[in-house]
């Protein structure tokens, strides 16, 4: 890394386009100053079903894939980049305390969900409307909306993008069924992920009977995605 604190352009980051926006670009600046030559920023995505990225000064270690942005020196995790391609660091200063975050079209954008074994609400569940379509309509989309914030374990895309989602059944009570596919039949986290999609769905509809099937026909193929997922995947 040259003396000057900047870290070299890796070829690896081409198709990243990470921005920092003049906010965040001043603030890591400024926690930069005095730490010395091979400091830099590091970012990396905890991965999972809700992907997140972390931020921290760091010393450079010849794992990193270096990145020079606006003179700021960037050490990115080379298994993050694909969550990070076209994200942007802001710098929040209505929140207390300031801080960063992260945000993409790879990376959910909505809150995370409480942890399994936490309680999700306390108000009693809303019964589901039992005719008005466009309630039923309404309520569809909130949960495509909370789904997008669902991420595939293995795949830097959400599940809706993906076209995981086959559709969504009312039956006369007023319970709704998300049938629900997955790339793989032998994906090892189908309960964790049906948990996870079921638990969002409930809090996005503010329904308690809402459940999720898993089916595997007809069987998902990239033709299934949207066509931002498919561009993003080099398929149109």
């Amino acid at each position: 890394m040259p003396d000057d604190g900047s870290a070299p352009t890796d070829p690896r980051t081409a198709t990243v386009r990470l921005r920092l926006t003049p906010a965040a670009r001043e603030a890591l600046l400024a926690a930069l100053r005095g730490r010395g030559a091979g400091s830099g920023v590091r970012i990396w995505v905890e991965r999972g079903m809700r992907p997140h990225a972390q931020m921290m000064i760091d010393r450079a270690s010849p794992r990193d894939v270096p990145l020079a942005l606006d003179g700021v020196p960037l050490l990115l995790d080379e298994s993050s980049l694909a969550f990070l391609r076209d994200a942007e660091v802001r710098y929040r200063t209505d929140h207390d305390p300031p801080g960063f975050e992260v945000v993409g079209p790879f990376l959910p954008t909505g809150p995370a969900s409480p942890a399994a074994g936490e309680a999700a609400a306390t108000e009693p569940p809303t019964p589901a409307p039992r005719g008005a379509g466009s309630e039923r309509a309404a309520i569809e989309e909130r949960i495509r909306q909370a789904l997008k914030n669902i991420y595939d374990p293995e795949i830097p895309m959400n599940v809706i993008d993906l076209g995981l989602i086959y559709g969504m059944e009312w039956d006369a009570a007023g319970a709704l069924t998300i049938r629900m596919t997955l790339t793989s039949p032998g994906c090892p986290a189908v309960e964790a992920f049906t948990e996870e999609v079921t638990r969002a769905a409930r809090e996005a509809s503010g329904l308690s009977g809402v459940k999720v099937d898993i089916v595997w026909e007809p069987p998902w193929g990239p033709e299934r995605m949207t066509d931002f997922a498919r561009r993003q995947f080099g398929y149109g």
